[in-house]
């Protein structure tokens, strides 16, 4: 009996201690439901304001700072501030600048395999619609009849020497004929990933790896060409 007693004093103690805590919720919830009657959008008592409502200006909120507190959207930053990330283009959207960009406007980017796949995404998101899949000009709504103006293929560009990578760059920027301005929908970054995929397809679809391997062998195959050249002029002498 001993034992038994010894059991239950604590047991007795752990449910009037939860009973208490039960009770003492049960008030906390209904203090803090009652708040709520006058506005049901109210999200009652705020433990720390500043996690819901931060002091800092919002980019789309109305604001005590401006004289029309009224205002709600985004105002214009300081005059002469640069986004962060972003990367001005100095080159304006003229014939002029984009021979100056064409000249002067150089990737940061490294030719890579890489970079050329990552640019095939972008270009099968963005451009192939218009451009084809080989970039030459075919591409579904140019099939279609919807649009007069048919875009340049870039394997005559590229032979014309006409695909320079600062030229696409400002072609993606601003835009020309009837293909608007990707420069919302595509980041600095972006725009040079998707250039390199472009030159890819002007020289024939070949990967930078495969496209360098034949620079390399080149010479070698226009050497011996010459040198056959050579000894059939001999014979015939």
């Amino acid at each position: 009996m001993l034992f038994e007693f010894d059991t239950y004093k604590p047991m007795k103690k752990t449910i009037y201690t939860l009973l208490a805590f039960g009770t003492l919720a049960f008030i906390a919830s209904v203090t803090l439901s009652s708040c709520t009657k006058e506005n049901p959008d109210s999200p009652g008592f705020e433990y720390m304001p500043d996690m819901y409502r931060s002091p800092s200006i919002e980019s789309n909120g109305a604001n005590l700072w401006v004289k029309d507190s009224s205002h709600i959207g985004n105002m214009l930053p300081p005059v002469g501030t640069v986004a962060r990330e972003f990367t001005p283009f100095p080159y304006p959207n003229t014939v002029f600048g984009d021979s100056l960009a064409s000249l002067l406007w150089k990737s940061p980017l490294e030719n890579s395999d890489l970079t050329e796949t990552k640019g095939q995404v972008l270009y099968e998101q963005f451009c192939i619609y218009c451009h084809g899949t080989k970039g030459e000009a075919n591409g579904q709504l140019v099939e279609s009849g919807k649009y007069t103006a048919v875009p340049p293929s870039y394997i005559t560009k590229y032979k014309e020497g006409a695909l320079a990578a600062g030229h696409v760059y400002h072609v993606l920027t601003y835009g020309k004929g009837n293909m608007g301005s990707h420069a919302s929908l595509l980041s600095p970054n972006e725009r040079w990933e998707v250039i390199q995929y472009v030159q890819r397809l002007g020289r024939g679809g070949d990967a930078w790896s495969v496209y360098q391997k034949k620079l390399l062998e080149a010479p070698a195959v226009d050497s011996v060409k010459k040198n056959k050249s050579a000894k059939l002029a001999i014979k015939i002498n």
